[in-house]
């Protein structure tokens, strides 16, 4: 029988945590040999600082609309888990996937290229995050009126309570044209996971999130994020498997 999934974002962190704190949850490799590792109290940490910004900041609350333009990194991870801990409507966008829905208006665009604003979120509220792994601060000058990601989440609660949650039929993931509710979230990624404990070595970027972040984290496993995946050489490929241990290999698309 498979398990049942997790009733939401709050719940599936908490089985995290409850099962083993210590237990490494997400891994990413970048460039320049960079590679970072997050427990599941690091990563609840992490999310519940996101969150809190996400609220007091930026007046975020379910419903609200939050544009991801972010690429394989595992601050695309913590800021995906954030914005569907408050309740909020992720438009997810990558230029592989043409042209975003235009009937669609933002609160918030997280990126990293504030210099080129996805079409359509040029009046949301601007976060700017920086890729260097543990990078505190963005590096040059912030936009006017726009928040330095690095900079403002660690002044944030390492706990999140949210104010209100979202109900199971409001929208919480819209890539392209198709828009997942918060009552199947939880659900395609439990269809999606593998064995229990499964970890995952992946290219996917945020678009993939459901079957790439949350599908391992619902198994009560893992994810190892790979910036260039693809274009590593099968050698290279089984030696980062057989290295960080990994079940399941997923040669998928990157979007």
């Amino acid at each position: 029988m498979t398990p049942q999934a997790p009733a939401d974002i709050a719940a599936l962190m908490s089985s995290l945590l409850t099962a083993d704190p210590a237990r490494p949850r997400v891994t990413w490799y970048g460039p320049n040999a960079e590679r970072v590792e997050f427990s599941a109290k690091t990563l609840g940490n992490w999310v519940a600082k996101t969150a809190n910004l996400l609220v007091n900041e930026l007046d975020c609350e379910p419903g609200s609309t939050v544009a991801i333009a972010l690429p394989v990194h595992w601050r695309s991870v913590s800021w995906l888990l954030a914005a569907w801990a408050v309740g909020a409507h992720v438009v997810v966008f990558d230029e592989n996937l043409g042209p975003a829905r235009t009937d669609l208006t933002f609160d918030v665009l997280v990126t990293d290229r504030p210099t080129a604003p996805p079409e359509g979120s040029t009046q949301a509220e601007l976060v700017v995050v920086a890729l260097p792994s543990l990078a505190t601060r963005w590096t040059g000058d912030v936009p006017p009126g726009a928040i330095d990601a690095a900079a403002e989440i660690r002044l944030q609660g390492d706990v999140f309570t949210p104010y209100a949650t979202a109900g199971p039929e409001a929208p919480a993931l819209t890539v392209g044209e198709l828009t997942v509710r918060y009552g199947d979230l939880l659900v395609q990624a439990n269809t999606a996971a593998g064995e229990p404990g499964m970890r995952l070595l992946t290219g996917a970027g945020p678009s993939r999130a459901i079957e790439a972040y949350l599908a391992p984290l619902v198994a009560g496993g893992s994810v190892v994020l790979h910036h260039d995946l693809a274009n590593l050489s099968n050698e290279e490929r089984e030696h980062l498997a057989a290295q960080e241990q990994v079940t399941v290999t997923d040669l998928g698309p990157s979007l």
